[in-house]
């Protein structure tokens, strides 16, 4: 009897032992949730959002900023989710060959509407989401589900910088936010510097086409005012053409008769097509800039030279050299670029890396530009 005692007792200590060690990991567990530390972002709506201090899963809806998150970490681990544009501006291009990680991203929780799938985030555990500011129905409805939702935006030069250092701060990446916003300002300035001299200067006539179907490309704030201080005319009736995203008749091509032709990576067209006449239904044999070999296919780095986004400043700096090439005879933009690409993405970019980016193989008929 007292041997059976004994073990009763044992076997009770051993219980009440296990308990209070389970309740002191339970402690343990509630004290480490207690202890992940929030900050609050401040969107570009002013919304004051809590979200946490390190984020690891991290959703994308504007296309472009997925490259602006990568820029800022230098990686694509955080990504969880991008629009299936991002992806389709990765598939086969230069960030390929960099980051298979980015390959593996979530693209079926992001619409090509820019809807999201809102329980698929929540059951993912994302963490955070990245919206366009007009969606603030989309981010109070995330919000609901545990979903933290901040709003951003890139229609002038002074959002695209706040938005920057939004996404910097959400992601504890100020430093590198204001370094890249400090680079913008930098080739700006540079340009800007000499708009006397622009001011003075003949100024070729461009076209900068979307796609293929004529729509038109630099006819928002961004290109439009990137050629204006790079020396380019423009004809383009701006106001005609924004608010309906109307694309260009061929008899106005004709009218205008550009000197240089710049072709988006919004599509696979290349200047062949033109110089050969492949593209359906138009005839370039008489425009100015096929005969003169000036067509050209723009550079395509981590993301689309020709949107808004962390590698704008070099678009810049590329439009002005190919307008003013003896007003910016100074710009070596496959060296800045290589600089660019050291200082914010840690890449060291072979000449096949620069071959690519620069589409070299696209622009072989076409009259060199950018070369040293």
């Amino acid at each position: 009897m007292q041997l059976s005692n004994k073990k009763f007792l044992v076997a009770g200590l051993a219980v009440l032992t296990a308990l209070t060690f389970t309740a002191c990991g339970g402690k343990e567990s509630t004290n480490k949730q207690a202890k992940v530390e929030k900050q609050i972002v401040v969107d570009i709506k002013g919304n004051k959002v809590e979200v946490p201090k390190q984020i690891k899963k991290l959703a994308v809806v504007p296309i472009p900023w997925a490259s602006v998150v990568y820029a800022l970490d230098g990686n694509s681990q955080r990504l969880a989710a991008i629009h299936p544009g991002a992806r389709a501006a990765y598939t086969g291009k230069f960030l390929e060959k960099k980051d298979k990680h980015y390959g593996t991203i979530d693209i079926k929780m992001i619409n090509q509407n820019f809807s999201v799938n809102m329980e698929s985030m929540a059951a993912a555990g994302i963490e955070a989401c990245l919206l366009w500011q007009y969606q603030e129905s989309d981010a109070k409805k995330l919000q609901d589900i545990g979903v933290k939702s901040v709003l951003i935006y890139n229609d002038n030069v002074e959002n695209l910088k706040k938005s920057f250092m939004i996404v910097g701060k959400l992601i504890d990446k100020e430093a590198k936010a204001k370094k890249l916003c400090d680079y913008y300002d930098n080739a700006y300035n540079s340009i800007v510097a000499r708009k006397d001299e622009v001011a003075k200067a003949k100024k070729p006539t461009i076209l900068f086409l979307r796609n293929a179907q004529l729509r038109l490309q630099g006819n928002d704030n961004f290109m439009h005012q990137a050629l204006e201080i790079g020396g380019a005319y423009n004809p383009i009736d701006q106001s005609a053409l924004d608010s309906n995203n109307k694309s260009i008749p061929m008899e106005e091509i004709y009218k205008i008769n550009p000197d240089i032709i710049f072709l988006s990576n919004f599509d696979k067209f290349v200047p062949d097509d033109l110089y050969n006449n492949k593209l359906p239904a138009q005839d370039w044999s008489s425009i100015k800039a096929v005969k003169n070999k000036r067509v050209y296919k723009v550079p395509m780095g981590i993301y689309r030279w020709d949107a808004p986004g962390v590698e704008t400043p070099l678009m810049m700096r590329w439009i002005a050299h190919t307008m003013q090439p003896e007003i910016f005879k100074d710009v070596d933009i496959r060296k800045e670029t290589k600089a660019f690409y050291k200082e914010f993405l840690n890449m060291e970019l072979t000449d096949e890396d620069m071959a690519q980016i620069f589409a070299d193989e696209a622009n072989k008929n076409s009259v060199p530009l950018d070369k040293k």
